[in-house]
């Protein structure tokens, strides 16, 4: 579904590039758009404001609401980036 919008797209494949939430799923719904993963919902936002924030900001506020509803640390999904220059053109270690 969400394949049919390329930018929607672009930025859950941002999402799932900076973690490994289990079953991480976006649904939009009503002008809202509704994250939910193995345990359950985890936050609704308005449609408005997932097209501004950026994959990170997004996973900053997936993570806030893991940590508040299910009081699990959700920084052990994150992914490895360390091996990663900051220039994204430059050669890689």
């Amino acid at each position: 579904m969400i394949e049919n919008d390329r930018k929607v797209y672009e930025k859950m494949i941002g999402i799932w590039s900076i973690t490994r939430i289990p079953q991480l799923e976006m649904t939009p719904t009503n002008g809202e758009v509704l994250f939910r993963w193995s345990m359950g919902e985890i936050v609704a936002i308005p449609f408005n404001l997932f097209d501004e924030l950026v994959p990170l900001e997004i996973v900053l506020l997936v993570e806030q609401q893991i940590e508040q509803r299910y009081n699990v640390n959700p920084q052990q999904f994150r992914v490895d980036l360390s091996g990663y220059r900051k220039n994204p053109f430059s050669s890689q270690k």
